[in-house]
């Protein structure tokens, strides 16, 4: 009866060894699993319904993000998710300045299509900090008008524009109206950006009245864009391949309808890393 008391207490003493054995291994674990977290930070370069669309889903497996945009509308796309943000301009050496203040170690970039300066300078830091850089891109909406032209160039495209007869609607938001100003068939041309008061300034700063300004937020219905065609009589649009979130696929339903030529200003190509079409599976390679 002794022993069986002493081999039950040496059972439970070792029982309990192991118990305290595996705590300790859990707590050592979950110290390092916190500070490994710590020394994550993601940088997303946002700015578009793309970069939002992601960081609503992507929260829900990591809180270490910081947003960059290039403006203050950009942030307050934003302002109700839980992540850091940051609104400024970078060029590549503001970049490289933003991952050593940041310590960032990976980088998602949902900039705009259009945005190739953004792309390509973040592939290069990527490179030179040897962290990582993924990129979600739109996919491309596989339809073309009845009527249209394409230029790869903005210069080539605005010299094509001056020799038209015929209202014309430009799409391309405002950091390109300069281009414009001095066309001689200004008059005739209609810009439609971003309702936000700086846009419609830059406009009037570069001669257009605000007869032929048209401040809305998009995207746009086919209705829509064939009402604004009838209001002007808009007899060429000039745009960007913006994919479905840009809205090209109810312009060009439009435009057909009301047999107006679409002008196309090309995106430059850019080859990406771990480029992906579709959020959940990019979402998918970067917690694995």
């Amino acid at each position: 009866m002794k022993k069986n008391l002493i081999g039950k207490i040496r059972s439970s003493s070792l029982i309990n060894n192991s118990l305290q054995l595996i705590k300790f291994f859990c707590i050592i674990n979950l110290y390092c699993d916190i500070n490994r977290k710590k020394d994550i930070m993601i940088w997303v370069i946002g700015g578009t319904k793309d970069s939002r669309d992601f960081l609503e889903k992507f929260i829900k497996y990591e809180n270490n993000i910081i947003v960059s945009t290039a403006t203050e509308y950009g942030v307050k796309l934003i302002e109700n998710l839980p992540v850091k943000t940051s609104s400024e301009k970078m060029d590549k050496e503001a970049m490289l300045k933003f991952v050593e203040n940041n310590k960032i170690t990976k980088i998602i970039d949902t900039s705009h299509p259009y945005a190739f300066e953004v792309s390509k300078n973040a592939i290069e830091v990527a490179e030179e900090k040897n962290i990582q850089y993924f990129r979600f891109e739109r996919e491309k909406v596989d339809i073309l008008p009845r009527k249209y032209k394409h230029f790869e160039e903005i210069k080539d495209l605005i010299e094509y524009v001056e020799n038209l007869e015929g209202n014309i609607l430009v799409t391309l938001g405002s950091n390109n109206v300069p281009l414009f100003k001095n066309l001689k068939n200004l008059p005739n041309i209609y810009f439609r950006i971003l309702s936000r008061w700086d846009m419609v300034k830059r406009c009037e700063d570069n001669n257009i009245l605000p007869k032929n300004i048209i401040a809305m937020q998009g995207p746009f219905t086919e209705n829509m864009n064939i009402a604004m065609i009838e209001q002007f009589n808009i007899k060429y649009l000039i745009t960007k391949k913006a994919g479905d979130t840009g809205g090209e696929r109810e312009k060009v339903r439009a435009c057909d309808k009301l047999d107006v030529e679409i002008i196309y200003l090309n995106k430059k190509e850019i080859i990406y890393k771990n480029c992906y079409t579709d959020i959940d599976v990019l979402i998918k390679n970067l917690i694995k």
